[in-house]
């Protein structure tokens, strides 16, 4: 059995060799199954190689952390045209002030945005502390961008300095945005061990309050140590869809959104 859902946040470029990834991607495309590939590249010298040969391969691809970015590649990486840019990791950096960091927009964050925007580059709010989720989202509306978050789960399920609340929720469906639910148990119920309820407890929340047409899946996949029993893989996800109650259609809001901004 296949079920068919975009996944907007998937490590797995950062983790295996190029022969794994091709075959893993097949294997996903198999399921139904399409990858917005991630390169994380905070531990990363020079992440720049990595993105390029993804980017000749497989032209749905996320840059996370935009720490590298100079005034001297900056043109290079837009003209490799990736999908969406996540600004930050979970440290403040020289472009915006991360999840567990007090830093805000920089100047030169605010040049990255206006470069990013200008080549039609989805900006991705994931892993920014509220201070500085505000005023990317502002700099990013103001020029014309777009956003979203790809991969969270909801402050008011489990208070983790990572999720997002209901306001913030609330200013990505203005802008027209979709926020993609991760798997990590520790931001699903602040332990390393989650199940299934877990995960459908941040889908009920988010669709009692929003609705299900800005919710999506953002797994996080490759990108982390642990994930909810029976959602280690997404074989995991035929299974995990007769639980739902609610929400059914919201597989459907990624592959939507990223056709939107192609």
């Amino acid at each position: 059995m296949a079920i068919s859902f975009t996944d907007l946040h998937n490590d797995a470029p950062t983790t295996m060799s190029v022969q794994d990834l091709d075959s893993y991607v097949r294997d996903a495309r198999d399921r139904g199954v399409k990858i917005l590939l991630s390169i994380w590249t905070t531990e990363m010298v020079d992440p720049i190689p990595l993105v390029t040969e993804v980017a000749t391969k497989y032209p749905l691809f996320h840059i996370e952390d935009a720490h590298f970015l100079n005034s001297e590649n900056i043109d290079k990486v837009c003209a490799l045209k990736p999908f969406s840019v996540g600004l930050v990791w979970n440290e403040n950096n020289n472009v915006a002030g991360g999840a567990y960091g007090d830093g805000d927009l920089t100047d030169w964050g605010r040049v990255v945005i206006e470069r990013l925007v200008k080549a039609g580059v989805v900006i991705d709010l994931a892993h920014l502390n509220k201070k500085s989720f505000y005023s990317v989202l502002e700099h990013t509306k103001k020029l014309g961008g777009r956003v979203f978050c790809s991969h969270t789960c909801f402050f008011d399920v489990n208070p983790h300095p990572r999720n997002i609340d209901r306001d913030q929720i609330r200013a990505i469906i203005e802008c027209v945005g979709i926020v993609g639910l991760t798997l990590v148990p520790v931001f699903l119920n602040g332990t390393d061990t989650a199940q299934f309820d877990d995960v459908l407890s941040h889908i009920r929340w988010f669709v009692e309050n929003f609705g299900d047409d800005n919710l999506a899946i953002g797994t996080d996949f490759n990108g982390t140590d642990h994930l909810p029993v029976g959602l280690e893989s997404y074989e995991g996800f035929v299974e995990f869809e007769k639980h739902l109650t609610t929400g059914k259609i919201f597989y459907k809001n990624a592959e939507r959104f990223i056709t939107y901004n192609n």
